[in-house]
């Protein structure tokens, strides 16, 4: 924390009271579209490993994980 502060003296005094809210505002425009633009980047990142996923899925017709069906008739036909 004391690094911090030391910091931050020493951008008030370099930079001056007038100029320091200019360039922490801009900062803070550049760090919310870098925030946006790493969003939209891992957004699409997923979007194509589940396009990928189910690609694979579908291409593996005899997949054990596949649940069989069984008609409404054989069901119907077992005696109670």
């Amino acid at each position: 924390m004391p690094d911090v502060l030391f910091i931050l003296f020493l951008a008030l005094v370099i930079l001056g009271p007038k100029k320091l809210p200019q360039i922490a505002a801009q900062a803070g425009k550049f760090l919310a579209q870098f925030q946006r633009m790493k969003r939209d980047l891992l957004d699409q990142v997923n979007g194509e490993l589940l396009r990928m996923e189910e690609k694979e899925t579908i291409e593996k017709p005899g997949d054990s994980s596949e649940v069989a069906e069984t008609p409404a008739s054989v069901s119907s036909e077992i005696p109670a």
